[in-house]
């Protein structure tokens, strides 16, 4: 099936088959008449709201293409899986996926640990993987893998879109507040390079584990540390502590900017309320985009789920698109052949032309600053800047052996 609207290749879909079928190996054949392909996203904790959505994304995608004959006239068959997003876990639900249930491909997978752990077992279950989530870059170097696709930006990618922002942003004593994982270690660290060279000073970073619940000990040091702008690293149900706290502790009143990496996002603002108005956020989805596949993207992902799509689901949209391409582009749901034809491959797709990189199996595409701004009863990101891949992509990390 030739890839013309959202119904093919760069125009995604995928059923909502929430099928857990019977047990078969997966050879690595072209699998029927079926493309298998297994979520597996967090189910509970902080991260659980942006599993949910995740799915949902992928759920719109395999309808649109199920509705329109299927991608290369195969049907797309969801095996819904789910993790507590360790990566021990994460791996036992992949192997019963590939062993068992037949999937080719593994879309969904939230933090760069479950990815590394995933990429490390990928050649050996046969199966590609389609990361529209985990942004540590050791992804797309060291922890590399021929089988692992990287859709998302990486932290590098949405870090130098931000470090072209910040002398344009108020403050010269920045606070950092991360997770203790390694997106968070890496964004602080590529942060605060950005921040020095455009003269800042650095003068506090903190790291707190995942599902912290109470900020004050680290509110209280980035008040005493004199900061007047501060960087976030915190997601979900986190992200909402640290901004409800920091308002509680009257943080805000010594601060002339928030900077947030994926800390604030649309599912949040009614939680957040207008105490975010103002927060600068990176933006790796820009939901007003005026391409066509985008707009049968959100008109789509709202009629599925009662609500217009933001960077998660967009991203997880945008892998499906990719898996899609390349399927089309191989006329073979073989994973072999599947990678082979993703390499170099350029598509339309709802963030617009993109190409997906051979040399590290990345994405090129568009990175934005937002700022929230108040819309009628409630908030939405107003785009600042936009980062075309060529300024925010760094060369091909040696250390990636495919």
């Amino acid at each position: 099936m030739k890839r013309q609207l959202i119904a093919a290749a760069a125009t995604l879909a995928l059923a909502t088959t929430a099928a857990c079928g019977a047990a078969s190996t997966n050879s690595g054949s072209d699998g029927g008449d079926t493309i298998k392909i297994a979520l597996i996203p967090p189910t509970s904790g902080a991260l659980a709201q942006f599993g949910t959505d995740a799915v949902n994304a992928w759920k719109t995608a395999a309808r649109l293409a199920n509705d329109n004959g299927g991608i290369d006239g195969k049907k797309v068959e969801l095996i819904i899986k789910g993790t507590d997003a360790d990566p021990a876990t994460t791996l036992r639900e992949a192997r019963e996926a590939a062993t068992k249930d037949g999937a080719q491909f593994i879309g969904a997978v939230m933090t760069s640990p479950e990815h590394a752990a995933l990429n490390a077992q990928l050649e050996g279950l046969n199966v590609l993987s389609f990361n529209g989530l985990g942004k540590d870059d050791a992804l797309v170097g060291e922890q590399c893998s021929k089988n692992a696709f990287h859709v998302v930006q990486t932290s590098s990618m949405d870090i130098t879109g931000l470090a072209s922002s910040i002398s344009e942003l108020a403050g010269d004593k920045w606070a950092i507040m991360a997770v203790d994982y390694a997106t968070g270690h890496s964004a602080a660290k590529k942060f605060k390079a950005a921040a020095e060279a455009e003269g800042k000073e650095v003068v506090l970073e903190q790291f707190a584990p995942l599902n912290t619940t109470d900020f004050g000990s680290y509110i209280t040091k980035i008040k005493d540390s004199g900061a007047d702008a501060v960087f976030a690293v915190e997601y979900g149900a986190d992200g909402v502590a640290f901004v409800q706290q920091a308002d509680q502790f009257n943080l805000d009143k010594q601060l002339k900017t928030v900077l947030g990496f994926n800390m604030v996002s649309e599912p949040l603002f009614k939680t957040l309320g207008n105490s975010i108005a103002g927060y600068y956020n990176n933006v790796g989805y820009d939901v007003d985009g005026d391409n066509a596949l985008n707009k049968e993207f959100v008109a789509a992902y709202t009629e599925d789920h009662g609500s217009a799509p933001y960077y998660v689901p967009a991203d997880n949209f945008l892998s499906a698109e990719t898996l899609f391409a390349g399927i089309e582009k191989a006329g073979s749901t073989d994973p072999a052949k599947v990678a082979d034809a993703l390499q170099d491959l350029s598509f339309d797709s709802i963030v617009g032309n993109v190409t997906l990189r051979g040399a590290d199996n990345s994405l090129m595409r568009d990175s934005y600053l937002g700022e929230v701004v108040k819309a009628g009863n409630g908030l939405k990101f107003k785009i600042l800047t936009n980062s075309s891949p060529d300024v925010t992509t760094p060369e091909p990390d040696s250390a990636c052996k495919k």
